[in-house]
């Protein structure tokens, strides 16, 4: 009896609660079960709990809990294989509804949900004397004997919300509207209530699962159709495994075959600096020798002092040796700042990882270099 759906239904006199419970039982091919018509039925088959009942009824007093749910469980055993029960006028106190919790339990099942189709007092009201001038009941005709009913009903049930909201149990269902539109959205709420019984079925097969491959090859004696499913699985998994080794092989090849150079980072940095270098050497000889020729300006020549040889070579020697001295000494203040800015360029260089290669790729911005002229180095 495991996966039953076992719903009580409950609504005030006039919700519409016999109508939606005919729906729900050739919907979902639920057996109806009702204690007024339990008492009738035990009664006229003569049984022990029917005479029971009929002596406890013949001195006007009600029946008690333990004859109620002896009926009950008599109806239970009747149907074993049925889908759900439906239960209509029961439980109507939370000691029933406690007492009907262990019989289930006893059974391997239990309440899947209480629906209760609310409908406020002035509608209630309004149809039940509409239904008066048709039913011939004289509690339908008397709008006093209405409000006690509906008073009653809201007495008695409210305990039991209580105890079925607890057990997160307890579905308001709106039962103002069409028929058709009230037993759509009773529908509605069961497919929910189906679904959360499947996940929790499901998690206690999981939890009670306690038995993995390993034990079953350690179990001295295992059936033919377990041995089977052993085999089974281990073989699929075997495969995936293949699978899985086979995909990591075409990711190799894949990625083997792309052959990158990877460039020489220091190289071009190094040769980038030395081009800099290079450059303000170059520029500092201009200065140099500007200076030399400002300081030295062209001195008038006579016919004379043309063929004097040795002042006019001895002056050029002189300038040549300052300006080899002003070169070095320029070249020393700028070489150290150089080979530092060296050193933090590799530094700042780091490894950028891509998504395609394991290799890392190094990434910097290259200098901008001046333009470099050429530069005359004798002058007359």
């Amino acid at each position: 009896m495991e996966k039953m759906l076992n719903l009580v239904l409950f609504g005030p006199p006039g919700a519409g609660k016999g109508t939606q419970s005919e729906n729900l039982i050739n919907k979902y091919g639920l057996v109806h079960l009702s204690t007024g018509d339990l008492f009738r039925k035990e009664i006229a088959r003569g049984t022990d709990l029917g005479k029971k009942a009929k002596d406890i009824m013949d001195k006007g007093e009600l029946v008690g809990d333990d004859i109620v749910i002896g009926m009950i469980e008599s109806k239970l055993d009747e149907n074993p294989n049925v889908k759900g029960f439906i239960f209509d006028g029961f439980p109507r106190t939370s000691s029933q509804a406690i007492s009907l919790d262990d019989l289930l339990q006893k059974k391997g099942t239990g309440i899947s949900a209480m629906l209760a189709l609310e409908v406020d007092d002035k509608e209630l009201i309004k149809r039940l004397l509409l239904r008066g001038q048709h039913s011939g009941r004289p509690d339908d005709k008397n709008e006093d004997v209405i409000r006690n009913r509906i008073v009653e009903y809201n007495s008695k049930t409210l305990p039991l919300k209580k105890y079925y909201n607890e057990q997160g149990k307890f579905h308001s269902i709106d039962g103002i509207g069409s028929v058709d539109q009230i037993f759509k959205d009773l529908v509605d709420r069961i497919i929910f209530l189906k679904a959360e019984m499947d996940l929790t079925a499901l998690e206690s097969d999981l939890e009670h699962l306690d038995l993995t491959i390993q034990d079953f090859e350690v179990a001295n004696e295992i059936a033919p159709e377990l041995l089977l499913e052993i085999d089974a699985i281990k073989r699929a998994e075997a495969e995936e495994a293949q699978e899985e080794r086979a995909f990591k092989k075409q990711i190799k090849k894949a990625t083997s075959n792309k052959h990158i150079q990877k460039p020489n980072l220091k190289a071009v940095i190094k040769k980038q600096i030395a081009k800099k270098i290079t450059s303000k050497i170059i520029s500092a000889k201009k200065k140099v020798l500007k200076k030399a020729t400002k300081k030295t300006p062209a001195k008038k020549i006579t016919p004379k002092k043309i063929t004097q040889k040795k002042v006019a070579i001895k002056k050029p020697i002189i300038k040549k040796n300052k300006l080899k001295k002003t070169i070095k000494k320029t070249v020393k203040k700028i070489l150290p700042k150089a080979k530092l800015s060296l050193k933090k360029a590799v530094k700042k260089a780091k490894p950028v990882k891509t998504a395609k290669k394991t290799k890392a790729v190094f990434k910097t911005k290259k200098p901008a270099l001046k333009p470099t002229k050429k530069v005359i180095k004798k002058s007359k």
